[in-house]
């Protein structure tokens, strides 16, 4: 609450009084707030929370199983080290939520309005349709059906604006649309509906179906689009804890079974593109120990017919040389290995394809390597998806697979020499040995040599077969660690939404709220005075009395127990004894500003000390704004400006009327100059002599707030009387009397307050009004 003057505070109990003085605004808002709450809850359908468990791995695992033990020796050619994040956003991500959602049947949804709720039915439609896929249907529009069992007909009806057409085979929306859809329509059920280009179907009824005649039953056409949007929204994926692989899938919809159905199949989705992930992998390096196999056959043949062709001689022990020999051999195969790889991955990325793993010496360019095949994969879903418009994601995705290419090429370069030129030192160690093998005489040193030869192409066969095994039993054992550790089940049968405590709890806040909020809101923007209580807080200058709020404008003789006429005999009591050794026989009615009801309360305290038998002059010195002389409804004649210029004497100022023993000077006519006459010489002599005839003098003065005559007219009366009017006079106002007050130039003022209501009044209960 806002106010202005020295005393300016704020008053709990008189704000705690306006409100409870509107307790029935309280009362029709909180009631018309709770049925709207009521309404509210009434007319919203309720919403279940599902929820299901799955683990996402049995532990942290490095590419090919490399610093893990395996469980089942091979599986780690399958592993990779996703981060549970990343696997979060793979579970939720549109190509797996496309592919969940092409195994289910949610493109049509069925709906039911009745007692202005409507919900969405899944369990058992009173019927069911099937949309006609060889042309482009109208999606996201209400088709109304209404099934009449006894004539064996459905009514359609349908109405919409710029609606889109979708395309059932290929689950993309086209980019034509139907601008204006009116469709009012009677079919027979044995018939499909094809009154519309881009809405055909057909209506089955099961025998057991029952419709509600007071009921309206709606169906949906929904795009893929529009389903991932949605159930996008309604699920959420979050770990069980910081530490945990396992995370909990969550969804909010209208219809648990529909609810538990999406869940389960999004988790089977998830843990069968691992799978396919896994074989893929598993499956490309097959193919590449095959190869290598293959040539390891082809050597072991050639080292063995050698072998048969030397065999049968002897010679000296040149077991030392041949296991040099053996070793070098090894290490030539494995950079020959590495080379040919190297090749493959520079062929493989001139044609764009994807690249097979292998079992090589080259850690960081397997990584790059498997990067590079989770993008190329990412990047083929996105663009079947998105079609000829990639999005900016795909976009920034081939942008990285290009700087990921080009890594990979310049690390397989460096590689590549690096590897030649270990090879040929290798050959050349190779072709030294053998120069000193073959040094030895005879059949012997040959027999050594193949048989060596033969020796280590049959290792490194076993090696490649080992390694073919492992492979084939990783892939066929189907080594993925996603699993279901509880399927989907509602996390409690009540609904989560709409809550009653917190809508109806809501509302009755809201109720009382609204009008508190607007109750203080006015308070706070009216700045006027409201109230006894009020005016005391504003100003510290007493309160002489109160005028009630009434009809009458004055008080008369004959009605003597009016609650007006007593209002200001108490003012005048006041007046008179209240200060009875301070000189009260002048007093100036002043105010703030016009409208106050200043020239009411002179005339009218006039009026009162007349009828207690004093001689009372009524002056009227607000020569601007005069209004005592219409109040009394008497003629023109000389008044306050004609004595002051000296056109007449003091005698033929004063003026008799209706009221015994009061007299009054009028302002006369209006002047130019209404301050050069009030500061002349025969103001004062006015004064003089008037104190000499009259026991009571008022001076209705010009307000303060407006005009600076008052402020010369404070010279020559005893007390001030300043009327505020409730209701009108603005708390700022004050500030100008109460600084007079307060530096001394105004030292004896009283407060007198105007149309005071009833209800603020001191108790005129006995007196009519």
């Amino acid at each position: 609450m806002s106010a202005a003057g020295q005393q300016d505070s704020i008053d709990l109990k008189a704000i705690f009084s306006k409100i409870i003085s509107k307790w029935w605004v309280f009362a029709i808002t909180i009631t018309l707030a709770v049925a709207a709450g009521a309404a509210y809850i009434k007319t919203t359908p309720k919403s279940f929370k599902v929820k299901s468990v799955l683990r996402m791995s049995e532990g942290r695992r490095s590419s090919f199983g490399q610093g893990k033990e395996e469980f089942l020796k091979g599986s780690g050619y399958l592993k990779s080290d996703a981060e549970l994040e990343d696997e979060i956003t793979m579970i939720r991500s549109i190509t797996n939520m496309t592919n969940t959602l092409k195994k289910l049947d949610f493109g049509v949804g069925y709906h039911v309005t009745k007692d202005f709720l409507t919900k969405e039915i899944y369990d058992n439609p009173p019927f069911r349709i099937r949309m006609d896929s060889s042309v482009l249907q109208m999606t996201g529009i209400a088709v109304h059906i209404k099934v009449d069992t006894v004539s064996r007909t459905f009514h359609v009806r349908a109405e919409g604006k710029n609606v889109a057409l979708y395309d059932v085979r290929t689950n993309t929306i086209s980019e034509h649309f139907e601008p204006k859809v009116d469709i009012d329509e009677t079919v027979s059920l044995d018939q499909p509906f094809e009154k519309h280009a881009h809405l055909r179907f057909r209506v089955e009824v099961p025998k057991n179906s029952s419709m509600d005649p007071k009921a309206k039953y709606f169906f949906y056409l929904n795009s893929m689009d529009e389903l991932i949007r949605q159930w996008s929204g309604a699920v959420s994926v979050d770990p069980m804890s910081e530490e945990s692989n396992i995370v909990i899938l969550t969804s909010v919809g209208e219809v648990i079974t529909k609810q538990k159905k999406f869940l389960d199949a999004l988790m089977l989705t998830y843990i069968e593109s691992e799978r396919d992930k896994n074989n893929k992998k598993g499956n490309a390096t097959i193919k590449f120990i095959e190869q290598a196999l293959g040539k390891s056959n082809d050597d072991l043949s050639e080292a063995g017919a050698r072998l048969r062709e030397v065999q049968g001689g002897s010679g000296a022990d040149v077991s030392g040389l041949q296991s040099e020999i053996f070793d070098l051999e090894r290490q030539a195969m494995e950079a020959q290995t590495l080379l040919s790889f190297l090749n493959e991955v520079e062929q493989t990325l001139n044609s764009d394809g994807t690249i097979a793993p292998a079992d090589v010496q080259a850690p960081s360019l397997i990584t790059l390597l498997d990067a590079y095949n989770r993008d190329k994969g990412d990047l083929r879903e996105r663009e079947s998806r998105e079609g000829i418009k990639p999005s900016q994601a795909t976009l920034a995705l081939r942008k990285r697979i290009q700087g990921t290419k080009e890594d990979i090429i310049s690390g397989a370069a460096s590689l590549r020499s690096q590897t030649q030129g270990r090879l040929s030192s290798l050959r050349g160690q190779i072709a030294t040995r053998r120069g000193q093998l073959y040094s030895v005489p005879g059949r012997e040193v040959q027999t050594e040599i193949y048989q060596n030869k033969f020796e280590l192409s049959q290792e490194l066969n076993n090696y490649l077969m080992e390694k073919l095994y492992e492979a084939e039993i990783a892939v066929k054992s189907d080594q993925v660690d996603k699993t279901v550790v509880d399927p989907s089940r509602p996390e409690s049968p009540a609904p989560i939404a709409p809550d009653k405590k917190v809508v109806l709890g809501g509302a009755f806040l809201a109720g009382l709220l609204i009008p508190l909020i607007f109750i203080l809101g006015l308070d706070f923007f009216n700045d006027k005075i409201s109230s006894v209580d009020e005016l005391k807080r504003m100003t510290s200058l007493p309160l002489l009395a109160t005028i009630p709020t009434t009809k009458r404008k004055r008080v008369m003789p004959d009605e003597p127990k009016s609650l007006l006429a007593e209002s200001f005999r108490t003012a005048r009591i006041n007046l008179q004894y209240l200060n009875a050794d301070a000189a009260r026989q002048v007093v100036g009615m002043t105010s703030s500003t016009s409208g106050e009801g200043k020239t009411f309360c002179a005339i009218n305290l006039a009026t009162v000390m007349a009828m207690s038998n004093k001689r009372t002059l009524l002056i009227d010195a607000d020569m601007r704004r005069p209004r005592v002389q219409e109040y009394l409804e008497m003629p023109d004649g000389p008044g306050l400006s004609t004595y002051l210029i000296g056109e007449c004497t003091l005698d033929q100022a004063i003026r008799r009327t209706n009221i015994t023993g009061l007299d009054t000077i009028t302002a006369g006519p209006i002047p130019p100059n209404p301050l050069e006459l009030v500061e002349s010489p025969r103001m004062a002599e006015l004064f003089q002599q008037v104190r000499n005839r009259y026991d009571q003098i008022i001076v209705d003065a010009s307000p303060m707030g407006l005009v600076s005559e008052f402020k010369i007219i404070m010279g020559h009366v005893d007390v001030t009387l300043y009327v505020v009017r409730q209701g009108y006079t603005r708390r700022g106002m004050l500030r100008g009397v109460n600084d007079l007050h307060n530096t001394g130039k105004l030292s004896r003022v009283d407060v007198l307050l105007n149309d005071v209501k009833n209800a603020d009044g001191d108790g005129y209960g006995y007196y009519t009004k």
